[in-house]
């Protein structure tokens, strides 16, 4: 009876309904209605796409163009909090560049500038061709990839964290050209291994973790201060109800009622996945789409709801929604360029690809213990809410402080 109470007193609530829109609308401008067009790569194209590399000559090629680009220019660009920091360089450091572009290549400056005429430019005029910057930079024959990563180590000591020579950019930022047997070999991991649901359900946890890193806050924040504003908070702390049993009924209210429209949201991409499959002959799965759905988003939702539990319910005060938003903030920039397969402890794992399952299967176990974590600190925040709520309840804390 108190869950539907509290189910009840939120779902009527105006900040309820303004998040639940917030949400809808965010999912509709980036999904949209026709969420992803997935078509069979042909034969005998010249574009099938990009891909992520690791072969060690083309990050060493990719990257020492963009060193040769950004030492031409004079402007190092760093990303040291997701936002960009153009560096401009001493005479000293533009020297010492200077000597690792020429060691690392076998060849002068002046040499490598031809480079620079040999640049392709796509029809959009955005995207350098990646084949004419790994045949255009030459690496010296006794040039090791371990020498190349020191010496980019002692670039970025030079201009700044957050650089395209940072270990963690470049290893993982390295693309190259698709050709026709890898395209198909993608395109048949799709419909086989992801069964083309759960390639379509990682993109869309990618959108809905970015909104829900967010939103939850006000939900969360409306509920412990619901009280407050009635001044009903005498009468609640002299009844016999536990403050474990009320504030779990709150808490466990707003995750459902947080949970349920990404259900109902997300079943547009997960209808189209079963109507995209049956268009190649193959068998969509609704029950791996909702597997992806609450084992990425649920650990995001919990989290949100028990740091904003214990926020508000120490200052007894919007602090929570301040400091979730600077959070969030935070949260997005770091992961700003890397928007595939970046996890670390970061909120919001990203997973901008549909595909990509051999990136997705790397970061597998790290992506499992991210959730765990956030999980459990979303918990630990709850219980911790509990006991400031229960002493407040007897007067032993007020406003956070002991009296």
């Amino acid at each position: 009876m108190l869950l539907k109470k509290e189910l009840g007193l939120t779902f009527k609530s105006l900040t309820y309904w303004l998040v639940i829109l917030f949400i809808g609308a965010f999912l509709f401008m980036q999904l949209g209605s026709d969420f992803v067009s997935l078509k069979q790569p042909e034969p005998g194209r010249n574009d099938y796409g990009f891909t992520r590399t690791t072969n060690k000559e083309i990050i060493q090629r990719q990257t020492l163009h963009t060193l040769l680009q950004q030492y031409n220019n004079k402007r190092y660009n760093t990303y040291p909090f997701g936002f960009l920091k153009v560096v401009k360089p001493s005479k000293s450091d533009q020297a010492a560049i200077r000597d690792i572009l020429e060691r690392a290549t076998g060849q002068s400056i002046d040499e490598l500038n031809q480079v620079q005429s040999r640049d392709k430019i796509t029809e959009e005029g955005q995207q350098i061709n990646q084949t004419a910057m790994n045949e255009g930079v030459p690496i010296a024959k006794n040039y090791s990839f371990q020498s190349f990563q020191k010496d980019m180590a002692k670039i970025e000591k030079r201009i700044g964290k957050g650089s395209d020579f940072a270990e963690d950019t470049y290893l993982h930022q390295t693309i190259k050209e698709m050709n026709y047997e890898e395209a198909k070999a993608r395109f048949q991991s799709i419909l086989t291994e992801d069964r083309v649901s759960g390639a379509f359900a990682r993109m869309s946890c990618d959108y809905l973790v970015i909104i829900l890193g967010l939103v939850p806050v006000f939900i969360a924040a409306t509920v412990v201060l619901r009280d407050k504003r009635a001044q009903s908070q005498l009468v609640i702390s002299t009844k016999r109800i536990s403050t474990f049993k009320l504030y779990g009924t709150r808490f466990l209210a707003t995750i459902l009622l947080l949970l349920l429209p990404i259900i109902l949201f997300s079943l547009m991409p997960a209808v189209q996945s079963v109507y995209v499959a049956q268009k190649y002959q193959h068998t969509g799965d609704l029950l791996l789409f909702y597997q992806y759905i609450l084992g990425w988003t649920l650990p995001t939702i919990v989290a949100v709801v028990g740091i904003s539990f214990l926020i508000t319910t120490l200052f007894n005060g919007l602090v929570s929604v301040i400091f979730q938003v600077g959070f969030w903030l935070l949260s997005l920039m770091v992961n700003g360029r890397q928007v595939v397969g970046s996890v670390g402890l970061n909120l919001m794992p990203r997973f901008n690809n549909v595909g990509s399952r051999e990136i997705f299967e790397h970061i597998f176990s790290e992506l499992v213990i991210n959730r765990i974590f956030w999980f459990a600190l979303g918990l630990i925040c709850f219980f911790i809410s509990c006991v400031i709520f229960d002493l407040k309840r007897k007067g032993k804390v007020l406003y956070g402080n002991l009296r």
